[in-house]
């Protein structure tokens, strides 16, 4: 009984403790000494430039796919009026130890590679897949989401989201690959706005 007590105390005495270190001081909201602080604006992604030329890496939970997935958003890239890298250049890149480095979000790396390889912009997208479940159609529902971030050769980050699908499939597998894909889709719409 004792030791209920003197912790309902203990612990009162410390709830009331952390309520007087923030409160503000008597009176000082009435003489005005207490100023609301301004909230950061939200980040207001830039547009991709149309100038030079964008590569995209992709890295999801199967290599296989990602190449479906990166020919996607190159699609959607290609059918709003921006350059991308031809189909060589873009498997030489996607072997080079910078793309790695450019995968794992290493700022130096994307230079590196947007140097050697004269790419303007270089994207990124991470991919991972949910666990597909079942549905009441005996079908798979998957989901997905995409990290997507897009970097200048000069290092300056211009664009970062995080996008959302869902998707439906005979497999799971056939279900997550379209949820990364769909996902993927939404992100490319998203970048080109």
């Amino acid at each position: 009984m004792k030791r209920s007590k003197i912790s309902r105390v203990l612990c009162a005495a410390v709830v009331c403790s952390f309520i007087y270190a923030l409160a503000p001081a008597e009176g000082a909201l009435k003489r005005g000494k207490l100023t609301p602080t301004p909230q950061a604006p939200a980040f207001q992604p830039e547009p991709l430039s149309k100038k030079g030329t964008i590569a995209v890496l992709v890295k999801g939970p199967d290599p296989q796919h990602d190449a479906a997935t990166a020919a996607i958003v190159l699609q959607r890239l290609t059918a709003k009026g921006y350059k991308v890298v031809d189909q060589k250049k873009l498997a030489a890149i996607r072997e080079s130890k910078a793309a790695l480095l450019a995968l794992e979000g290493d700022i130096d790396g994307i230079m590196k590679l947007s140097s050697q390889y004269s790419v303007g912009t270089v994207i990124t997208l991470n991919a991972a897949a949910g666990y597909s479940r079942r549905n009441e159609f005996d079908m798979f529902t998957g989901t997905a989401s995409v990290a997507v971030r897009a970097v200048t050769s000069g290092g300056k980050e211009v664009y970062a989201d995080t996008v959302q699908g869902k998707a439906v499939g005979y497999s799971r597998d056939e279900a997550d690959q379209k949820a990364i894909e769909a996902a993927a889709a939404l992100a490319a719409d998203r970048m080109t706005q």
